[in-house]
């Protein structure tokens, strides 16, 4: 049986430096909550915990089912879960904010970006707010052609106390870059249980993604380079951080 989305889970919760960001977007535009790319609640728990009502949806069931057996019973009535595409899903609410993040917006296809972002577009409420993260595109394009394997940080296995050591590696593929993320759980007779992640960002113009926003009747009001409100600068940023509103 896989442990991966607690490993996972444990991971992305100590690099926690972004989510003051997302809620001071909650704070910015209260009301109901879309998180597209909800995993396992690394940020829409704490978004929970503000009292707002949320959707979350995701494609990857064990991440859900991890997400689920971990809510408090408050939150259980506080949050609907979806599994479900980002390019067709349809609920009957529209949202004050939606947010996309953890860098989930490019790994998909540039038709499959348009089609999730006229999705947002349809179940925004007059005047909501779409926030999405990812990696600069140039930043990834400039990256050399591999990462070699390199310890980012060890932790304790939640259930055995045992070490976990997560390492990360990349390559250049055809259209984009793969990422690799390796959890090694170390057992006291030296055995070591792997269990590994891929990430795959695709290559992207900046100007396309923001052709694309305009295109589904988003209109870009804010781009940051990282989650402390520092204004995007395309050679030197590390991320992309848009903020966009809903056209009447």
């Amino acid at each position: 049986m896989t442990d991966l989305p607690l490993l996972y889970h444990t991971h992305h919760t100590i690099e926690a430096e972004d989510i003051p960001f997302w809620l001071a977007q909650a704070e910015k535009f209260p009301g109901p909550i879309l998180e597209l790319g909800c995993g396992t609640g690394r940020v829409l728990i704490p978004l929970a915990q503000t009292g707002a009502r949320l959707v979350g949806v995701d494609k990857d069931a064990q991440m859900l089912a991890f997400l689920r057996a971990n809510l408090s019973e408050a939150h259980t009535a506080q949050i609907n879960l979806i599994r479900g595409d980002f390019r067709h899903f349809c609920l009957t609410s529209r949202f004050a904010l939606i947010l996309m993040p953890c860098n989930t917006f490019s790994t998909l296809a540039v038709a499959d970006r348009q089609a999730v972002l006229n999705r947002v577009r349809l179940h925004s409420q007059p005047g909501a707010c779409f926030v999405v993260s990812m990696p600069n595109p140039l930043f990834l394009a400039e990256l050399p052609q591999t990462g070699d394997p390199e310890v980012e940080l060890i932790f304790s296995h939640p259930l055995t106390e045992n070490p976990v050591e997560v390492s990360s590696e990349w390559q250049h593929r055809k259209h984009g870059v793969a990422f690799q993320w390796h959890y090694d759980h170390i057992f006291p007779d030296g055995r070591i249980k792997r269990q590994s992640l891929t990430a795959y960002h695709l290559h992207q113009k900046i100007e396309n993604v923001y052709v694309a926003f305009k295109k589904a009747g988003l209109e870009i009001i804010a781009t940051h380079g990282d989650y402390d409100g520092e204004e995007f600068n395309p050679d030197e940023s590390t991320h992309l951080i848009i903020t966009a509103h809903a056209r009447d």
